[in-house]
């Protein structure tokens, strides 16, 4: 399939309705890509064509942008609506061992890979947000990855939204669990209040160990530098 998208395409941008009707079209995001804990989610929503002329025309969705420019009111009203227009969608939760493990790359891969339904006729497109050369194992059409796109298209900005408020809502949970660190206030990014908290409690059983840098070196630091009051 020879396709042409607009690489600096200007919001609302709706690709999908140059494709083959009966095509499924699949737009993904991802949420928790930079936090110094817990897990990557990865969002995936699919409209038919018909919601994606309503959401054009402003009918349903309006005002819907990239889920870290909204308010927690309207991420939580858009969730409800993207939940209820949707053909199909999906949230996957890819966990801080695997990070660790392969890197935060490879778990949005993994995590694109899972939220991708089985046995799906014909195979289907996929919208990406970013600048990525995926690694798909499940058969698909063909890919797009746009720069920005949770801003710039409408289906990948629901997808962002349903990533976010998922993943959200998993880690003000693990505020419970693993109280003292503020997870339902920062979501595991890596606060000035979140590395505090990780010096004086330690870390956590759902901290990325390979994203603790900042602590890798003040460690070294100090073990090199014990008694020098300039260090």
């Amino acid at each position: 399939m020879n396709l042409f998208f607009d690489k600096a395409p200007k919001r609302p941008y709706f690709p999908e309705l140059s494709l083959p009707k009966n095509l499924p079209i699949l737009s993904l995001d991802e949420a928790g890509r930079g936090t110094l804990a817990g897990p990557v989610a990865v969002g995936m929503v699919s409209f038919d064509v018909d919601t994606l002329e309503k959401i054009r025309s402003g009918e349903v969705l309006k005002g819907i942008r990239d889920s870290k420019l909204l308010s927690l009111e309207k991420r939580k009203l858009f969730a409800e609506e993207v939940k209820k227009l949707a053909k199909v969608w999906r949230v996957v939760l890819v966990s801080h061992k695997f990070i660790d493990r392969y890197n935060i790359n490879q778990a949005i891969f993994y995590g694109i890979n899972r939220s991708i339904p089985k046995n799906l006729s014909p195979h289907p497109f996929l919208f990406v947000d970013g600048n990525y050369k995926i690694q798909i194992s499940k058969p698909i059409e063909g890919y797009f990855s746009l720069p920005k796109g949770d801003d710039l298209m409408p289906s990948i900005s629901a997808a962002s939204v349903l990533a976010k408020t998922y993943r959200d809502d998993w880690m003000e949970k693990m505020e419970i669990v693993f109280p003292g660190y503020g997870f339902a206030r920062h979501k595991g990014y890596g606060t000035e209040f979140h590395r505090n908290q990780i010096r004086k409690l330690g870390i956590s059983r759902i901290h990325r160990l390979s994203f603790l840098k900042f602590l890798r070196e003040e460690i070294v630091k100090e073990e090199l530098f014990p008694d020098d009051p300039l260090s």
